[in-house]
Parts: C-alpha cells; structure tokens; sequence
C-alpha cells in the first residue's frame, strides 16, 4: 500500500473520530457573523474578556468597519491589559459614532488607566459644552477626585449644575462631594441646600442634609444655580 493511501486512510479515521457535529461545522467553513457576534456579546456581558476578545477579532478580521464591535474589542483589551491597542479600537469606535456616551465613558476609562490626563480631560470637557452631556461633565468630576485634581473636578461640577438648569438635584450632590474633598464645607452647605431645594424628597439628599444636621424644611432650601 502506497504511502499516499495510508495517509487517506488516516485522514478518514480521524474524521470518523470527530463528533459529527464539529465535522460538519469544520466543512461548512466559518460560522455566520451574526453568530460569532451573539457569543461573543454574551461572554463581554458576562465579563469573560479574555474569550469575547477572540470572538470580535474574528469578526474585525473578516468583516472591518462595525464601531460596536471595535468599542467591544477595545474594551476587552483594556480589561485584560492591552491597554495600547485598546486605545486605537476604542478611539476608533469614537470617531465613528462620537455621539455614543457609552463609548465616551470606555475611552476616558482608557486614558485614565493609561495616565493620559490631558486627553481625559479634554474629551470629557468637550462632550460636557459642546455636546450639553451632563453624564459627561459629572463623570468628569467623579475623574478629577481621583486624579487629585480639585480645579478639574470643580469645574465639572460647575458645568453639570449649569446644564441641569435647577431640574436636577444629582450635579450639586457631586458639588457637595467635591467641595468636601477640598475641605469647604461653607460651599458644601450651599449646594446641599440648593440640591434640597429641587429635591426635597430624594433619599440621598435627605441623608446628606442628616448627616449635616439641617432641618427638614422649606427654609432649609436654598435657590439654585451658580
């Protein structure tokens, strides 16, 4: 028997070994996108990056161009440490749909863990005034804590109570938050009164108005604005 045929015949026995199912699928060539892209959604909500990560490259690989899949990609990488190349897929997810604040968020998450401040700063910022994103100007301040950066983190939080409009209690809560990390606690008072004034039943500003020891009453509030 030639050699040729031996290596038919086991070919053919290592078929006949697989499970049918994956012997079927390895002849039907790659699996529809529509599937990849359901597993792999799957896993990211699960939080099984390392393995979604693999799903979107195949993905990218054969069909370039989807934001949602580049933002997805990028954030895996992020969370597994491959923060350079997670940059490049998520800033490209940006670029093509800058309106996205998910997106947004998953970038500045990047340059945070990256230590690019300037470029954090400078994303939130814009988003917060040229875009009226309050979600943008307040995750700028929670950013500006934890850099260390009061300046950064007063001015967001002067930003989203300028576009709250005195019809949301959340922006002067986080003024609060930010005027107790730099120890005014006059300021502090303030906004916490601004804040009981548009939200007199909201739990969190009752336990903050609580813990300052202020009355429960209408004369506890105070106007808002700047």
């Amino acid at each position: 028997m030639s050699r040729r045929t031996n290596s038919r015949l086991s070919c053919l026995a290592v078929a006949t070994a697989i499970a049918p199912m994956m012997f079927l699928a390895a002849c039907a060539g790659p699996r529809p996108m529509t599937a990849a892209k359901k597993e792999a959604d799957h896993l990211f909500r699960y939080g099984q990056y390392d393995k979604a990560a693999i799903g979107y490259a195949e993905i990218l690989d054969r069909a370039p161009g989807d934001w949602d899949v580049e933002y997805r990609y990028g954030v895996c990488l992020a969370e597994i440490g491959n923060l350079a190349e997670a940059r490049t897929h998520v800033e490209t997810a940006y670029a093509a749909n800058p309106a996205s604040q998910e997106v947004a968020e998953a970038l500045a998450a990047v340059y945070f863990k990256l230590g690019e401040k300037q470029k954090l700063v400078q994303l939130l910022t814009q988003r917060g005034s040229g875009m009226n994103s309050l979600a943008s100007y307040m995750l700028l301040a929670d950013y500006g804590l934890k850099m260390n950066d009061p300046d950064t983190a007063t001015l967001a939080a002067n930003g989203a109570i300028l576009i709250a409009d005195g019809n949301d209690a959340r922006p002067y809560l986080k003024a609060v938050e930010v005027a107790e990390d730099v120890g005014d606690s006059k300021l502090a008072t303030r906004r916490l009164r601004q804040a009981y004034t548009i939200a007199p039943n909201s739990l969190a500003v009752r336990a903050k108005i609580a813990e300052y020891g202020l009355a429960l009453e209408p004369t506890t509030g105070l106007p808002p604005g700047q």
